[in-house]
């Protein structure tokens, strides 16, 4: 069970339908919603100039633009109380200066899932929002990844992309307080040889041993990307949440991800929880 629930929270547009979405949840599992926010400061263009040696800045930039900051943060916070309060729901608040991502992973320590956009799929990121990529390799919670156009909070029927990895398994498991209140859940598989899969008899009893009834679709793979079979069947099924192992493994500095992971960050329409 969800009992404390971290959400990102910034000025952007899409933050409200995340932030009502992790509204919602909480209201489900009766859970503790934190609101957490950070970023950088914004470095000037006359910075770059000076890294060479063409230019200055002056020495007080840097506190200038954390008060611009704290004002963002103040809004952001203000904003987010506002709706949980008017929600009733039991709520927190943190912010840090820090780089985003790193900063979410720190802070996901004290929360069962986190919650964020899908925000910049880059190397890099930004420094006022976090790379939903970046973050999941980082921790070991759940992450509800939420596309910045999504503005539902019905998560009705649940898809799970199932391969028998410990990602995938991994992911099951999590998302099981999700599964106890879905309409529908299917345990979707790409078949790639001859012989089914027998472990999605496994994973359909994993969830019946938890009062979960799911049925479990085998599609043999065709020509299409397997992030683009996921991303049909739930259309076709009319999903509201896809659950998924996240592939990927970090190479010196680079974070380097399969294709269905990467695929489904950028093109899901509607929220993927994924466990790495």
């Amino acid at each position: 069970m969800f009992r404390t629930i971290l959400v990102h929270v910034d000025s952007l547009a899409a933050s409200n339908a995340r932030t009502r979405l992790a509204i919602d949840l909480a209201l489900k599992f009766d859970a503790t919603l934190i609101g957490f926010t950070a970023a950088l400061p914004r470095l000037p263009l006359e910075l770059y100039d000076a890294a060479l040696g063409t230019a200055a800045i002056g020495p007080d930039y840097g506190d200038i633009d954390r008060t611009e900051l704290e004002a963002e943060f103040a809004t952001s916070r203000e904003t987010f109380t506002a709706a949980t309060n008017a929600a009733g729901v039991k709520s927190g608040w943190r912010e840090a200066f820090s780089p985003p991502s790193i900063a979410i992973a720190g802070a996901a320590t004290a929360a069962d899932l986190v919650v964020l956009g899908s925000g910049e799929r880059s190397q890099l990121g930004n420094l006022s929002g976090p790379s939903a990529d970046d973050v999941l390799l980082r921790i070991g919670r759940p992450v509800l990844v939420v596309p910045a156009a999504y503005v539902g909070t019905d998560l009705g029927t649940i898809v799970v992309a199932w391969k028998n990895t410990p990602e995938s398994q991994r992911a099951l498991s999590d998302a099981v307080p999700f599964m106890k209140a879905a309409a529908k859940i299917v345990i979707f598989s790409i078949q790639e040889g001859d012989e089914a899969d027998p472990s999605l008899a496994d994973a359909a009893g994993f969830l019946s041993r938890h009062g979960i009834a799911a049925t479990t679709e085998i599609r043999r793979r065709g020509r299409a990307t397997v992030e683009d079979e996921v991303l049909d069947f739930a259309t076709r099924q009319q999903a509201g949440l896809i659950v998924a192992g996240a592939y990927g493994h970090a190479r010196l500095r680079e974070w380097v991800f399969g294709g269905v992971t990467r695929g489904l960050l950028s093109r899901s329409p509607v929220p993927c929880l994924f466990s790495h």
